[in-house]
């Protein structure tokens, strides 16, 4: 049995991607998710959960818990979606086609579903050419973006062999990025939602309309703001490592927003970045990163 058939027996809620793939319409995301061993018990418990879309990247530093956990879940890999990422420094040809043999050896697996670029910085077309010769292989069986904005997705659009199936970017009802998901659609990109709560802006859980909505539907502001994302199309991410959030979290398919209520949520867009990677002061702290 593969992903495509759990989903269906099991009636998760899904996505079709541009390369006829099928994707969990959420996620579990781990960034920061504590040590391993924290990170290695909260994989095995999303998946024992029902997650079946696990992200990562090299830039986490958890791709070995992240393996752990799939193999202690009992959960067979191929019922699992796993995304993970290049750095920017492991841009360029050669260094990509290293980095995601590590990867592999670390989550202790043969294929990776969907292989990101982590940032546009450096050479990400050299590392674009590599994914693409390993998804003619088959070791890569889908490839993406992360952080790509408008301009860059259409330059890599026009430029490349292989289309890339998601872009997971920052969106959440401070940050709506409203153009650059038009564009996705356009072009058949699935968008991704990383911080689909805005991080720790707690502030948008006291927020009138996330309060009046999550009361008229019975639900949690997290459960409202998680069911927003799905049903503009966004996959959202969010960590926990309390299985009563985790549970929570993906308890949002038995209730839906109407079209009018979607539209005031529209209300909370202030195209206010958590990170913004275009200004220069951003860019030059992201390129400290290592």
């Amino acid at each position: 049995m593969d992903i495509t058939e759990v989903l269906m027996e099991e009636r998760m809620d899904f996505r079709i991607l541009n390369n006829g793939s099928f994707i969990p319409s959420i996620g579990y995301g781990t960034y920061k998710t504590g040590s391993e061993g924290e990170t290695e018990q909260a994989v095995t418990n999303a998946l024992n959960v029902g997650y079946r879309l696990l992200d990562t990247a090299a830039y986490y530093g958890n791709e070995e818990a992240v393996g752990r956990g799939i193999k202690a879940s009992g959960v067979k890999r191929t019922d699992i979606v796993i995304t993970t990422k290049i750095w920017h420094t492991d841009a360029g040809y050669d260094n990509t086609m290293r980095a995601v043999e590590s990867s592999l050896k670390k989550l202790d697996t043969n294929y990776i579903d969907i292989m990101l670029v982590h940032q546009p910085l450096g050479d990400y077309y050299g590392s674009w050419r590599a994914m693409e010769e390993l998804y003619d292989q088959n070791v890569l069986r889908g490839l993406g973006l992360s952080n790509f904005y408008e301009d860059r997705l259409i330059d890599l659009l026009y430029h490349c062999n292989v289309k890339p199936v998601v872009n997971q970017i920052e969106c959440h009802p401070f940050n709506q990025r409203q153009s650059l998901i038009q564009l996705m659609r356009k072009h058949q990109v699935v968008g991704m939602a990383w911080s689909p709560f805005t991080r720790d802006r707690q502030p948008i859980f006291d927020h009138p309309i996330i309060k009046s909505l999550a009361e008229k539907y019975g639900v949690s502001k997290h459960q409202i703001i998680l069911r927003w994302h799905i049903q503009r199309g966004i996959i959202p991410l969010p960590k926990a490592n309390n299985v009563s959030h985790m549970e929570a979290n993906f308890d949002v398919f038995d209730f839906k927003l109407t079209n009018i209520d979607m539209d005031v949520m529209e209300l909370l867009d202030q195209q206010d970045f958590l990170e913004d990677h275009h200004t220069a002061p951003g860019l030059e702290r992201l390129l400290q990163l290592r």
